[in-house]
């Protein structure tokens, strides 16, 4: 499953760990999130939002009802 925060990182050409550092986070957190097996919380949802300009939404975190996050 590809996810929102994946598909960024593929298009810009950056590394967990440069992501990571972008957001003052631990790259195995980064690794996580980008292969949709952690969540953000909602404090570092906004940080990617914004270090992503708009292109990682915080909306794409939260699953609806039944849903699985493909963020």
């Amino acid at each position: 499953m590809s996810t929102a925060l994946a598909d960024y990182m593929a298009r810009q050409r950056i590394t967990d760990a440069e992501f990571a550092s972008l957001i003052g986070k631990d790259r195995s957190l980064v690794n996580r999130m980008r292969r949709g097996e952690a969540r953000p919380t909602l404090e570092v949802a906004a940080q990617i939002e914004v270090s992503t300009n708009g292109e990682v939404p915080m909306q794409a975190w939260i699953a609806k009802r039944g849903e699985q996050v493909a963020a």
